[in-house]
């Protein structure tokens, strides 16, 4: 009689160091971009619903027939390289306070707008900042000066030199972002008339960070599910001996 054949029993299977070293990889990778993905996402959540945070508010209360202030060029430090329209989009908010009349607010280069300023009487801040980075913006004026004595020789919404404006009883807003030159910012009232009384405020987005969560979560997950394949045993298939 010939002897039955024996089944050998299948030895426990391996994982070469190779695939354990890619795996550590993928998942080391994975778990930081995830974990990346996480965080944006909580801090997008205390955003508005456009992506924007907003700084404090500064009450202004002028006699004069204008409220302006000079802002320098926006710089994108380490993340230039994405292009301004990827990483800011500034607004500015000017609530009015005085029902009674439209407010117009706008925005041009020093270049252009500087001599209309100083045509008229103006309240200008002496000392002021503007700071933004992502998921905060900052106001910080400390004192005001009036300068000129004369009333708008012309309506501000007859000029030409304007990047960018907006008017409104109500609330007037406008995106701009400062580049290249310093900037100055009008705050008048429709008609040319003094005594302005309005709350300004700034927000600030970066839309490439609105975006990353939406890659960095799914990329993430797949990472971390690669590690876990390339860890995954192949089964030893038995062999019959005679």
């Amino acid at each position: 009689m010939e002897p039955e054949p024996t089944i050998e029993k299948p030895q426990k299977p391996k994982t070469s160091k190779k695939r354990l070293i890619l795996a550590g990889v993928f998942f080391v990778i994975g778990f930081l971009i995830l974990s990346a993905g996480i965080s944006l996402y909580i801090y997008n959540q205390d955003t508005d619903s456009e992506g924007y945070a907003y700084s404090n508010i500064y009450h202004v209360n002028t006699t004069a027939y204008a409220f302006t202030a000079y802002m320098n060029q926006f710089q994108g430090g380490s993340f230039a390289f994405l292009g301004p329209e990827n990483i800011a989009q500034i607004k500015y908010i000017v609530r009015n306070l005085n029902q009674e009349k439209e407010l117009f607010i706008g925005y041009a280069t020093t270049r252009e707008g500087e001599a209309y300023r100083k045509s008229f009487q103006c309240e200008i801040p002496t000392y002021w900042t503007w700071h933004v980075e992502p998921y905060y913006a900052e106001i910080y004026i400390n004192t005001t000066v009036i300068e000129g004595t004369n009333p708008p020789a012309a309506l501000p919404q007859t000029q030409t030199f304007w990047l960018a404006t907006s008017q409104s009883a109500d609330t007037a807003t406008m995106t701009y972002l400062p580049l290249h030159e310093q900037h100055i910012w009008f705050i008048m009232n429709s008609d040319g008339s003094p005594n302005i009384t309005a709350d300004i405020q700034i927000g600030f987005k970066s839309p490439v960070l609105t975006v990353l969560p939406l890659i960095f979560l799914p990329l993430g997950i797949i990472l971390l599910i690669v590690g876990v394949l390339l860890l995954r045993k192949k089964k030893d298939k038995p062999t019959k001996t005679q």
